[in-house]
């Protein structure tokens, strides 16, 4: 009880005195008995906090180049949006990306990723970070319609890149002999997509 009374009067809790308080009490100073208590910190950890992780993404090249033959990248032109595109189709590429620049006067809102996305060549040469993504882009394969979530990169050279996560959506198979995509969604028809030529049979 007389500890409470202390404590509402702000006195020492160890000697009672309203001169001071027990953090502060001489006396213990002088006896060597003061408390050697760590300071208080958070249990979250101040070190990066707001910011978000980091996820690592591949494709086969950010800057244009010669594409060769015996690659299993293909490059032509589809619609998306209704719009020619020149395309680069990289089962390599762990997403798809679009240029920001093609996606001007199309009315479709950019939405931030939980992540910062790193995105580099097989190389390392060349290195990007993204965190912006364009949900359910429409992606025309003849007159069939394919959504895809575009990741939003400066690339240069291309307007898209579709990467594994889109082919892989459709169950989509790329021959690299003949440059041909093969679309194999359950319940239709095969889609093939000779997309050098920008058709699909």
């Amino acid at each position: 009880m007389e500890d409470n009374c202390w404590r509402k009067e702000g006195k020492c809790l160890r000697y009672g005195s309203a001169d001071h308080q027990l953090a502060n009490c001489s006396v213990l100073k002088q006896d060597g008995r003061e408390s050697q208590q760590p300071p208080r910190t958070n249990s979250g950890s101040a070190k990066g906090e707001g910011t978000k992780p980091k996820v690592l993404a591949r494709v086969y090249l950010l800057e244009p180049q010669q594409v060769p033959d015996s690659s299993e990248v293909v490059e032509g032109t589809i619609l998306v949006f209704h719009r020619f595109a020149k395309v680069l189709v990289d089962p390599g590429a762990t997403h798809s990306f679009v240029n920001p620049t093609f996606m001007c006067g199309i009315d479709i809102k950019p939405v931030s990723l939980p992540y910062d996305l790193e995105v580099s060549t097989p190389t390392g040469d060349h290195r990007l970070i993204t965190s912006i993504v364009y949900k359910d882009c429409e992606v025309w394969v003849g007159e069939r319609k394919l959504l895809g979530d575009l990741i939003s990169l400066s690339i240069k050279g291309y307007d898209v890149i579709l990467g594994m996560d889109w082919l892989a959506r459709y169950n989509a198979q790329l021959d690299c002999k003949r440059k041909v995509v093969e679309f194999r969604i359950p319940g239709e028809a095969t889609i093939r997509l000779d997309i050098r030529d920008s058709y699909a049979l």
